[in-house]
């Protein structure tokens, strides 16, 4: 990876500048996985009078990147894909320029070459954004600002694949194979989606103060959001020659043409009143009322009302408080609030519109072409609503060197965005509609707390924050049975359980002789199987004898934590960032740890395939025997701990004396070193503990970056 920027500032008493300007270089571990960006950014802003300011503001970006068609996005890499890849493909003679498949006796033709695919079956997509932003705020009178912003948002993302076609060769009987890579027809596809956001807000300010001690601002704002997007796709087969890629060098066979387009818009209206009081300067008030409006639901249900109040006390102000407290802490405040906000970010844009399919009749015995309802529509449906109660404590002690913050909060979602479950009979194209049923509890605390001293030359600063969440579902709108997961996820679902639990099967261990069987629950198991644990006791092993974690969860981790810590001493300076995870296990079931070759003639033996499977000679396995469907049930024996610490970044860096580049018209230099990702400690026997999929075979990168800052 390279990365540059350069970037300038300047003003006088009217009017202030920024430009910057950057570009990045990216290189994938994977072979053709790239990605490059270039970037600029202006700011300036100006006093046409002095209490009138105007300014605006551009950014903007040019991508372009490439990946491989089975990663779908870059830095992936489809692990049950990979699995297929055997170690027999001879996979690319470069003399012939063909890319090797099946040669051994009796091998699956279906094998995997990934360097057929990352060569010749590739994604390659362009993007330019582009923000713009003008603003002009007003100071009308003493106390009252008012402030207008107008925003848009632009972006045009292209996407193009022309895969070259490539047949499996045998080099052993140096004929072609049955199997194509990427077939004889390939041809071209084009995928371009463009858009933009615009946004107006006016604000307007009032503080004032009454009597002495007691202040008040109140706020008022209007907003309006509006989002446009445009989709086009084409694709003709029957490429001319592999050499080019576009639609015009297909021979446009009305067969093998394929287009499609649309187009969608979506509007947003928020009004919001916030009231703010501060009393004796220890004393905080505020509340915020505020009214959403989505086009996404129908008339009637469109608008939504999310309150929200929060409360201050600034203790230390407190003289019965200080008088004990002001030689060892300089600073307490307690906080409340509780609020309410709305969402409606997983309802598409036209969901509540009564929107027609195209249909085959039969009248007087011939086929006719007509439209017919495709979805029914529910009326009443609105937005999802969470509440939220926070308490939290902030404080300083010992000469402002030592600050505490901690959180409780206690969040509950209702009126979740859930499927009907209406009728069985309901099925084929025709959909039925979501309600607002299914309530998500989340409780945590949050906590963070900072060091900082100065000793003569050397200052550090050691920050520690820590989180804990909690997930309970409370009501959901359909039958839930055990072991069954959300129609949206894979995360396992009941009622008064975490979202996404672990439900396993206990494993005893792997069987070492048959005595082993005969003294557990009859299992056809034979040595080398795993045995289970029958926890109902009614003498057979089902899914009767699962059992549910409920303090674990598979998706997420309930506990996040990190450690900031940066050092400095005359010119040197070091920074530490340590963070890890826990409260997260997940079963370690991939295609490359399974022992049962016949579940899928294509799996790939690996070198773990040799050595760890169980057997007479090798009792001391960690995986079971090679052969049996009946070892890869969910169950302790494969969920792995996820828990982990990684020294996520250490950073060494130099600066020069000011004194020293005076003399040469330099205003700062500095060189520094940093390295990401250096080691993590984990129980997993996965690539990430971090990764959300445990499939994706994509590594953790160690990156060394060596940087230089100069400032004129």
């Amino acid at each position: 990876t390279q990365k540059y920027n350069v970037s300038a500032s300047g003003g006088t008493d009217i009017s202030n500048f920024y430009i910057s300007v950057g570009a990045m270089d990216e290189r994938g571990m994977i072979m053709n996985n790239d990605y490059s960006q270039y970037n600029a950014r202006i700011n300036y802003d100006a006093k046409i009078r002095p209490n009138i300011t105007v300014g605006a503001r551009f950014s903007g970006n040019w991508s372009d990147m490439q990946y491989a068609q089975n990663s779908q996005y870059q830095n992936s890499v489809d692990a049950n894909q990979m699995r297929y890849a055997t170690a027999g493909i001879l996979p690319y003679d470069p003399e012939t320029g063909y890319y090797g498949g099946a040669m051994a006796y009796g091998e699956n033709l279906q094998v995997f070459n990934p360097y057929s695919m990352y060569t010749n079956d590739l994604i390659h997509k362009r993007r330019q954004e582009a923000n713009g932003n003008i603003f002009l705020d007003w100071n009308l009178v003493k106390g009252l600002n008012a402030r207008i912003d107008y925003s848009i948002n632009y972006y045009n993302d292209f996407r193009y694949a022309a895969p070259t076609p490539t047949d499996a060769y045998n080099f052993q009987t140096e004929s072609f194979t049955a199997t194509s890579y990427v077939a004889s027809t390939a041809g071209v596809e084009n995928q371009t989606t463009t858009g933009h956001k615009t946004q107006f807000s006016a604000r307007l300010n009032y503080d004032f103060t009454i009597a002495e001690n007691h202040n008040i601002t109140l706020m008022g704002a209007y907003s309006r959001e509006y989002w446009y997007s445009r989709y086009q796709l084409s694709s003709s087969l029957d490429r001319i020659h592999p050499s080019l890629s576009e639609i015009n060098a297909t021979l446009k066979d009305p067969s093998g043409l394929s287009v499609a387009g649309y187009s969608s818009e979506e509007g947003l209206i928020s009004y919001i009143g916030r009231i703010n009081y501060v009393a004796y300067q220890r004393y905080l008030l505020e509340m915020n009322l505020r009214t959403d409006g989505s086009s996404k639901f129908l008339e009637g249900h469109r608008y939504g009302f999310f309150p929200s109040a929060s409360a201050g006390w600034i203790f230390t102000e407190e003289s019965f408080v200080n008088s004990w407290t002001e030689s060892w802490m300089n600073h307490g405040k307690f906080r409340a609030s509780y609020g309410t906000l709305g969402n409606n970010s997983g309802v598409n844009r036209y969901e509540q519109l009564e929107v027609l399919s195209s249909a085959s009749y039969i009248i007087d015995g011939e086929i006719v072409k007509g439209l017919v309802n495709k979805k029914m529509v529910n009326s009443d449906f609105t937005w999802e609503e969470t509440s939220v109660l926070n308490l939290g404590l902030d404080m300083t002690f010992i000469n402002n060197k030592l600050s505490a913050e901690i959180d409780y909060y206690d969040r509950l979602t209702t009126g979740m965005h859930r499927p009907s479950d209406m009728s069985i009979h309901l099925t084929g194209a025709y959909s039925a509609p979501r309600k607002n049923i299914g309530n998500l509890r989340n409780r945590g605390i949050e906590g963070n707390f900072t060091w900082r001293d100065r000793k003569g030359d050397f200052n550090y600063t050691i920050n520690l924050n820590a989180s804990y969440n909690a997930t309970v579902l409370e009501k959901w709108n359909e039958y839930l049975g055990r072991n069954q997961a959300d129609d949206n996820s894979s995360s396992l679902a009941f009622i008064n359980m975490p979202y996404g639990y672990v439900y396993a099967y206990e494993a005893i261990g792997i069987a070492q002789t048959w005595n082993d069987i005969y003294e557990a629950t009859p299992q056809g198991a034979q040595p080398g199987d795993l045995l289970y644990k029958d926890l109902n006791g009614d003498g057979k092993i089902d899914d009767n004898d699962m059992r549910a974690y409920p303090y674990v969860q598979t998706d997420r981790p309930t506990t996040n934590f990190a450690l900031n810590s940066t050092f400095q001493w005359k010119g040197f300076d070091v920074a530490l960032m340590f963070q890890g995870a826990a409260g997260r296990k997940t079963f370690w079931l991939t295609g490359n740890n399974n022992s049962n070759l016949a579940a899928d003639g294509r799996l790939a033996v690996t070198t773990e395939h040799w050595t760890e499977p169980w057997s007479i000679e090798n009792r001391d396995g960690t995986w079971t025997r090679m052969g049996s469907a009946n070892n890869r049930k969910p169950s302790t024996f494969y969920l792995d701990n996820l828990a982990y610490l990684r020294l996520k970044n250490l950073q060494l860096g130099y600066s020069i004396p000011g004194t020293f580049l005076q003399k040469i018209k330099i205003g700062a230099f500095r060189v520094f070193v940093s390295m990401d990702n250096l080691f993590t400690i984990s129980a997993f026997r996965g690539l990430d503990p971090e990764k959300s999929n445990v499939n994706d075979g994509y590594p953790l990168m160690r990156t060394f970056t060596c940087g230089l800052n100069i400032g004129l």
